[in-house]
């Protein structure tokens, strides 16, 4: 019945058109007669629940439970082949087109996708200086790392504009490819420019820039169907070139300001470290000169904590000792040459208030203008 039903669609396509509608250029798909009513009664069963099967799986306090499901799986796959092939030429060498690139095969399980496919300016040019011969994925991303700079705006604009995709499908296996859909241009944006005259009258041109990347989605329907979407930011090459220099620049700028801000904290607490150091020497090297043998000589833990305490009033703190020995405050190597103050005096404290520190001097010289403790 199908054959003959075949035969009948022929002759009725032959004589309501003058095109070759021969049999041999109709993709028909041929079943048996009883494929129909056995797909439509195991749907039947499997929905209705009388073909089912028990099965075993953990719950999730760790118990097995039984629990039945179908006991078949019913579900769409393909009849077709979706495939893509690119032109990377533009009207110059509109033939040129690579071989078709398979995308959803035979027998796929549908719904699939959506499949992305991504274009850049700079693979266009490269896979164009290579006579759109496909190329190792290692050499295409260092040739595209070539072409991406600023002195290759033209070269990536000219092979944008170049860039053609269409969309194939294939009916029967080992047939030939048919196209689906027009020729598109995903690396080519419009902008329309409104020109006013007299106020009354706009014309609107479209005008065609280069784009410097998009993504093509392919996906099949349950029933079958392709449908395809384009996804762009809409940059042009020369916006994306500034965008990705910018970019590049900020980020090396954040790097450097985040050293320095660390950096910063780094040097500033070793330099306090230096400092600190520094002036526990000094004031060791004043008792060890001011004061031999007293119990501040040597004393590492005093001189640490009086150097702490006065931390921003160092001024004070020298004036201080100043006033009570009557020996300057200098610093360790600058006693290398002086020899030692023979000083007995008496040791005090200088937290005390201005009374204790004059009277705890002796044999020194009073202590004019001295600093009240804090």
């Amino acid at each position: 019945s199908q054959l003959k039903m075949r035969e009948a669609l022929t002759k009725a396509l032959a004589a309501s058109s003058d095109e070759d509608w021969s049999s041999g250029t109709i993709p028909f798909q041929s079943t048996r007669e009883e494929c129909v009513a056995t797909g439509a009664a195991l749907l039947a069963a499997v929905s209705h629940g009388r073909l089912t099967t028990v099965v075993t799986e953990q719950r999730r306090d760790g118990k097995q439970r039984a629990k039945g499901k179908p006991g078949v799986a019913v579900q769409n796959s393909s009849c077709s082949a979706v495939g893509v092939r690119y032109n990377y030429f533009g009207d110059e060498r509109a033939d040129k087109w690579s071989d078709v690139r398979t995308i959803f095969d035979f027998d796929r399980r549908v719904p699939a996708g959506p499949y992305a496919i991504d274009f850049s300016a700079a693979e266009c040019a490269a896979i164009s200086a290579n006579d759109g011969k496909d190329m190792e994925e290692d050499a295409l991303v260092d040739a595209s790392k070539q072409l991406s700079g600023a002195k290759h705006i033209p070269v990536r604009e000219e092979a944008a504009l170049g860039l053609r995709v269409q969309i194939v499908q294939r009916l029967e296996r080992g047939g030939p490819w048919i196209k689906v859909g027009d020729v598109m241009k995903p690396l080519t944006m419009t902008k329309e420019s409104e020109d006013d005259e007299d106020d009354t009258k706009k014309e609107i041109d479209a005008e065609p820039f280069a784009c410097e990347s998009s993504v093509l989605e392919l996906s099949v329907n349950p029933v079958g169907m392709l449908t395809n979407a384009f996804i762009s930011d809409g940059q042009s090459v020369v916006q994306a070139t500034k965008s990705a220099r910018n970019s590049a620049i900020r980020y090396y700028v954040g790097i450097v300001l985040a050293i320095l801000f660390f950096g910063g904290f780094m040097v500033k607490s070793y330099m306090e470290e230096k400092i600190f150091d520094r002036d526990v020497e000094r004031v060791l090297a004043f008792y060890k000169h001011a004061a031999p043998g007293s119990i501040s000589d040597g004393d590492e833990r005093n001189a640490r904590w009086l150097v702490y305490k006065y931390k921003g009033k160092k001024d004070k703190l020298w004036r201080r000792l100043e006033a009570k020995y009557g020996v300057p405050v200098r610093h360790s190597w600058e006693w290398e040459d002086d020899g030692e103050v023979d000083v007995e005096a008496e040791e005090t404290n200088l937290d005390k208030g201005d009374d204790d520190d004059a009277s705890a001097t002796d044999n020194s010289k009073p202590a004019e203008g001295e600093e009240p403790d804090l």
